[in-house]
């Protein structure tokens, strides 16, 4: 097994690395120790580019000592021969060097691509992680442009410290001893000069952390509008904001202009301040050496020699100049990333069991508030195997919110919620949600083919299932319509259909992972009389009828239902079965508003 082989099995092998609670040392220490845990398993690569690295360094000795010879012996004693033989020896240990330079470079980009892939990989589960009050609360553009923006810059970053620095600094270290060994009093020149590279270092190092903080915020505002910009291009024309977005967005254009220029600026002139302080020094090596060869102290070969090393070192210096500023940026990014992680947020359910669910639901004294805001008071509703409800009530009463308890993205304040008789507590709710099948109200078609959307999520859906599915939710028909059937692309969020086509492919999408539980929410929006007839039919003639919840408006799919409950200020009642509209709006304005009856208990466990 070769190299690279090892080292991308090595990135498949361990866990993803989830983040602990911070330690003592500082959020920047904590958020180093987040960063050094997605290198798991690779200390041995790591220690290996190094390894070659500084004996890379090494050969500059015998480079050194080269030189030295052809200008001290072979040139002066007219041995004209040996010039060959030691160019072609400086050639060969030249090439050498580049091709330690090319493999440590390799290794190090390896490692650290594998690094940032599972970087990404443990920030999207964070994100799938996140309970929906979280998502109700976040600024998603912001989010957006974390993950994605940040975590490339935390991917420049690792380069320049994996792949240039760290190497960089163990060369450094190394040449250093070999400048002490060519000639002290050079290498104490060199010395001296170092506390003005760290004085320089720290003091620009602060004003390149500033810019890069104004230059973090102006280009996240600036994503962020971007964002808005593409989401909300309807609303901008239909209210013919189109000027008023413009200048807004101008505004950000050019606080990006100012502050990125500012952080441009003053990187290169950091980088220009160290590399004028390296070549000062060189310049000052070259002036004491000369006088040294003039008053016979040092030989010509020894000045040489001496100023040959101090390249390579000169070189390796540079390399560290121009990535501490990156490492600047990049660590205000890990920064970001690692206080994302920190965020406190518990999911709703922790539960592990997993059950074979047969469709039995209920709700005991459920109570749920939103922010202080009551949503529901002492819900008590049950559901039998294969049994229909209905749920019926104004707008805000709390329907949706009672479906997404279901699906325990919300947990109660108080009461419980049981499948087939377990407690969700106990339960783990990601593996029942996927015996559960939902049909929103505003249907979510994604950018893909018919075929892509309604197959999402039920990874053994065959094309026979997915084309049964759409047959029951009667969409076959316009899909069979379409210039390439079901492999038809929908466009984003599925622009190229019409608000009746998305409404039957999710209602697809709900039949064709051949649910327990079936949830409705409004089915029946956009669609006209006849097809809700027909799909009315389909759902009853279900051979696998599972146990169907509704929520609607419409007598027509209200029909269904074996039991109808009504919902108005956060309490449930059970009402007499609606036979038509006017007796729909009857039992739905009927409600009393603050009744303590709850019934729907049969079949509770």
């Amino acid at each position: 097994m070769d190299l690279l082989t090892a080292l991308r099995s090595k990135g498949r092998a361990p866990a993803t690395p989830r983040p602990r609670e911070a330690q003592p040392g500082g959020r920047a220490g904590s958020a180093w120790r987040f960063y050094a845990r997605f290198y798991a398993g690779f200390h041995r690569p790591l220690a290996l580019s190094i390894t070659i690295a500084v004996a890379q360094s090494v050969t500059v000795l015998p480079i050194a000592k080269l030189v030295q010879y052809a200008f001290d012996k072979a040139i002066p004693g007219g041995q004209a021969r040996l010039l060959a033989p030691i160019g072609l020896a400086l050639l060969l240990l030249n090439l050498l060097n580049t091709g330690a330079t090319l493999w440590t470079r390799h290794i190090s980009l390896t490692v650290t691509k594998i690094a940032i892939r599972r970087l990404r990989e443990r920030l999207l589960e964070w994100c799938y992680a996140r309970s929906r009050t979280y998502y109700g609360d976040a600024d998603l553009g912001r989010l957006h442009a974390s993950i994605v923006q940040d975590t490339e810059r935390v991917d420049i970053m690792s380069n320049a410290l994996v792949a240039q620095m760290l190497p960089a600094v163990a060369t450094t270290a190394v040449l250093a001893a070999v400048l002490l060994v060519l000639n002290w009093r050079l290498f104490l020149v060199l010395v001296g000069v170092v506390p003005v590279m760290v004085i320089a270092n720290r003091r620009m190092g602060g004003m390149v952390r500033a810019r890069v903080d104004a230059f973090y915020q102006a280009f996240a505002t600036f994503s962020k509008g971007v964002y808005f910009v593409l989401k909300m291009m309807d609303l901008t024309r239909i209210q013919t904001a189109e000027r008023l977005e413009l200048d807004r967005q101008q505004q950000h254009l050019e606080a990006v202009r100012i502050t990125s220029g500012s952080m441009a600026w003053l990187s290169t002139a950091y980088s220009a301040a160290q590399q004028a302080i390296v070549s000062s020094c060189g310049i000052l090596i070259l002036a004491i050496g000369g006088v040294s060869v003039v008053r016979q102290s040092m030989t010509l070969g020894g000045l040489l020699s001496f100023y040959v090393a101090f390249g390579m070192l000169g070189n390796h210096l540079r390399t560290i100049a121009a990535a501490w500023p990156q490492l600047i940026v990049g660590h205000a990014s890990l920064a970001a990333l690692f206080s994302l992680t920190e965020v406190e947020d518990p999911p709703s359910y922790s539960g592990r069991t997993r059950i074979p669910f047969e469709g039995r639901l209920s709700l005991e004294a459920v109570s749920f508030q939103y922010k202080g805001r009551p949503v529901l008071r002492t819900v008590t509703l049950a559901l039998d195997p294969g049994e229909t409800a209905a749920v019926v009530g104004p707008n805000g009463a709390g329907k949706t919110t009672l479906v997404h308890l279901i699906l325990g993205f919300y947990r109660p304040q108080s009461g419980r919620l049981y499948a087939d008789g377990h407690p969700f507590d106990e339960l783990d709710l990601a593996d029942l949600r996927r015996q559960i099948g939902v049909v929103p109200q505003d249907p979510i078609i994604f950018p893909g083919t018919v075929s892509d959307n309604i197959a999402y999520g039920c990874g053994e859906a065959t094309r026979d299932r997915v084309i049964r599915a759409a047959q029951r939710a009667v969409a076959h028909e316009f899909i069979d319509r379409l210039a390439q059937g079901y492999d038809t692309f929908v466009g984003e969020n599925g622009m190229l259909l019409s608000g009746g086509q998305r409404q039957l492919i999710a209602i697809a999408r709900a039949l064709v992972r051949q649910p327990t539980l079936l949830i409705l929410d409004e089915p029946t929006n956009h669609l006209d009389e006849a097809t809700v007839g027909r799909l009315i039919s389909n759902l009853t003639a279900m051979a696998d009828r599972p146990t169907t919840l509704v929520i609607s408006h419409d007598p027509r799919v209200l029909s269904l239902a074996q039991r109808t409950y009504g919902l108005r200020d956060g309490r449930i009642v059970e009402t007499p079965h609606p036979r038509g509209a006017a007796e729909a709006r009857r039992v739905e304005g009927a409600l009393p508003p603050v009744s303590e009856t709850s019934i729907g208990a049969r079949g509770a466990s």
